[in-house]
């Protein structure tokens, strides 16, 4: 597994006073309404004290299929390295000998793995700051790891300090070519289909229509007009070899893009493994790191300002996405399936 190199996914994390006490806490009489002040030092208590040796995986029915080793490789400052592995079961066939007509036969087994990922904690007080690698270990889906995270995160938490916390994707609305190139040279996403909705010159308000020059577009704004629809649609499909003709260097592109955003017209970019973009739309925050800055934390070399440099990457996350917003904040009308 390359390591080399990962994007992360960006997640902020708050607590608050369990919305139902356990039986646990119950019996030791545990009021969360006294740890939420000191809920952050409560957390970071779970990886001292070594309780989240195993987390729990469980199936759709809800019951325990695998207990997932893991390793808190280094704490500092209030930031830590955590290394979480998945248990994956994969197939194979072996042979097992001949038949009786000396043909060879074969059995299926199974050999299970555990390919790991890891999981960046800013616990420092105020910040809250969780990042969770794109990694292959969890099908390129950080928030699969998440939901495990989360679930087991609070069964612990519930139990000792009448406590739950929330772990939320950072999302923003994202440029369309900031988005495209970020996919296509940053995620090795590629386009498989472009959908331009744009509406009828004589159904809109003249005054908000912009100024069109491509003649191309023009013919296919003509076209709406004189059939008398009320919206003309445009789509393109593609294969993973032709996205570079994707930009602004489009030149007619590029004008059907600025006709649509100043329009307030729809544009639907359907990606290989993003699925449906829309202009405008919120996306999730992920930023790159390459592995030397693990490594760096771990033995604890300072930056010349006399901090980490994996403190010096959460510093310029937080600042980045201080004005993002948190997935549940995300306007409903909004596709937030990411």
């Amino acid at each position: 597994m390359d390591k080399t190199k990962s994007l992360y996914a960006i997640y902020k994390f708050d607590f608050h006073k369990a919305v139902q006490r356990t039986i646990q806490a119950e019996a030791d009489d545990i009021d969360g309404a006294k740890y939420v002040k000191v809920a952050q030092t409560c957390f970071a208590s779970l990886f001292d004290q070594n309780t989240i040796d195993k987390l729990a995986k469980k199936n759709k029915k809800g019951e325990v299929k695998a207990l997932l080793p893991n390793d808190v490789l280094v704490k500092r400052d209030d930031i830590f390295i955590w290394r979480v592995n998945n248990s994956q079961l994969k197939e194979w066939w072996k042979r097992s000998g001949k038949d009786s007509k000396g043909i060879d036969k074969y059995e299926r087994d199974e050999i299970e793995s555990n390919p790991y990922c890891y999981v960046l904690v800013d616990n420092r007080p105020g910040v809250g700051l969780m990042a969770i690698e794109k990694s292959t270990a969890w099908a390129s889906k950080p928030d699969l790891l998440r939901d495990v995270l989360l679930e087991n995160l609070n069964c612990f938490l519930a139990d000792m300090y009448d406590l739950e916390m929330r772990i939320e994707a950072r999302m923003n609305p994202k440029d369309i070519w900031e988005f495209v190139h970020e996919r296509l040279f940053e995620h090795n996403d590629y386009i498989r289909k472009v959908a331009f909705t744009f509406q009828n010159p004589k159904k809109i308000n003249k005054t908000n229509a912009m100024e069109v020059k491509s003649a191309r577009l023009k013919a296919m704004l003509k076209t709406v007009e004189i059939s008398d629809a009320l919206k003309g649609f445009f789509t393109m499909e593609f294969d993973k070899n032709t996205n570079s003709k994707i930009s602004q260097e489009n030149k007619d592109m590029a004008e059907m893009v600025r006709l649509c955003g100043e329009n307030g017209y729809d544009i639907c970019i359907t990606f290989k493994e993003f699925k449906t973009y829309r202009i405008n739309d919120y996306v999730r925050a992920y930023y790159p790191m390459t592995e030397d800055v693990l490594t760096g934390f771990r033995i604890g070399s300072l930056t010349i300002e006399g901090i980490t440099q994996l403190e010096d990457w959460f510093n310029l996350v937080a600042e980045q996405t201080k004005d993002y917003v948190n997935e549940s904040q995300v306007p409903k009308r909004r596709n937030k399936a990411r």
